[in-house]
């Protein structure tokens, strides 16, 4: 028996952005009715019973608090297309009210996540699992030395585990996944200082880690803990740091490790961005984790850090997991060759990134995973070869030379 769909309103001006929304909630399963302004909104919201509103930015301006209380007895939520590429305008919809804020030019996909990601939080609808729960194998992400790129590879890694590689910004020319199976991930940025995968991804998290560490009900409730999530275009799960440093300090082992239990069971791969810090929290994921991913860049500081590392976590934290070591070369020239690298630490790297002039820095700012941008890039296809190590899968000798060669010519 299909579960009963969701009422929609859409309430915009513009017949071009009704239309799209109204393809795009259809085929996702909603039913949909569409009005033009705030006002023919609150009328229909009062004789018909509505699960989420869809407003356009302009058509919603000055409106979302009536909206939202428009229907008698229940707050309705409503998510705002915002002009695209409007920061402030986003900031301004959120600050009036709006549960989440979506810009225009969005991808079907985004759209249908964000709804439905409301839609759970606000209990319209239960999450769907699947007829499996996931095995929520863990990976750290960490590096004794700060500004070697471990939130950039975090991030990049995340949305190739969870399929964004294949979405629609994916060069005609490039394969979709190829032998990395889509999954369902989480990443959650540990970084509760000064954390940025939510400026990598381009996301505006109403909730993060220290409100749902606050929360007691949540953290015993799979349902009520995945409210505090933001859905990524990629289908990747964010669990995102503290807008504010000092919200570090609510965040404790405990409930660290009450956030781990009570996500596994809803995840596939949960990806940890721990930062360049170590602490209780750190070395227990670390000592959890079903593989490490350290990262480098090849100059006596940061291999020093790492070597130093290395021996501390032999001597006081007993792992089982697959280490894997990356060299991110962020600068154009090698102060330190890789054999150099692979004799001081007696480790093969697992992949090595090549250095990028622009592209990656043009990722960061525009907030789009070099994976999907620029997915035939160098840079992105030595990033596929740690994601599929990140889960196993190691290509055969000879391709990985060929790859290696092809990548890495330049050297």
């Amino acid at each position: 028996m299909r579960p009963k769909a969701n009422t929609i309103l859409i309430c915009a001006r513009g017949q071009e952005l009704r239309t799209e929304l109204e393809e795009a909630l259809v085929d996702a399963g909603h039913k949909v009715a569409s009005v033009t302004t705030p006002a023919d909104a609150v009328a229909t919201m009062r004789k018909d019973p509505i699960d989420l509103i869809v407003a356009e930015g302009l058509a919603a301006s000055g409106a979302i608090a009536s909206l939202r209380t428009a229907a008698e007895g229940r707050i309705t939520p409503i998510l705002v297309v915002a002009p695209a590429h409007d920061v402030e305008a986003r900031i301004a919809f959120l600050e009036a009210g709006a549960d989440d804020v979506i810009s225009g030019g969005f991808e079907p996909t985004e759209l249908s996540g964000r709804v439905t990601a409301l839609l759970i939080r606000t209990g319209r609808i239960a999450a769907d699992l699947g007829a499996h729960p996931g095995s929520g194998e863990i990976v750290a992400f960490f590096s004794p030395k700060g500004g070697v790129g471990t939130t950039t590879l975090a991030v990049n890694t995340a949305v190739l585990l969870a399929g964004g590689a294949g979405a629609k910004s994916r060069a005609p020319s490039q394969p979709t996944n190829g032998v990395l199976p889509s999954s369902r991930v989480l990443l959650i940025d540990l970084d509760l200082q000064f954390g940025q995968v939510a400026t990598h991804l381009n996301l505006m998290p109403r909730y993060d880690a220290a409100g749902l560490a606050s929360d007691d009900a949540s953290l015993a409730d799979p349902e009520l803990a995945r409210t505090y999530l933001t859905t990524h275009n990629s289908g990747l799960n964010v669990l995102a740091a503290p807008a504010r440093p000092e919200a570090d300090f609510r965040v404790t082992l405990e409930n660290l490790q009450r956030i781990i239990e009570v996500m596994q069971p809803s995840f596939d791969h949960i990806l940890v961005d721990l930062g360049s810090r170590l602490d209780p929290r750190s070395l227990w994921l670390i000592e959890q984790a079903n593989a490490h991913v350290f990262v480098l860049f090849p100059e006596i500081a940061a291999l020093r850090s790492m070597s130093l590392l290395m021996a501390f976590l032999a001597d006081t934290t007993p792992l089982r997991a697959r280490r894997l070591l990356v060299i991110n070369h962020v600068f154009p020239k090698e102060l330190l060759k890789t054999r150099d690298v692979e004799n001081l630490l007696r480790a093969k790297p697992a992949a090595e990134i090549p250095y990028t002039e622009v592209e990656m820095i043009r990722s960061v700012n525009e907030g789009v995973p070099l994976v999907m941008s620029r997915p035939s890039t160098p840079t992105a296809l030595a990033m596929r070869q740690l994601a599929q190590a990140v889960i196993g899968i190691e290509q055969p000798q000879a391709v990985a030379k060929q790859e290696r060669r092809r990548i890495f010519g330049r050297r």
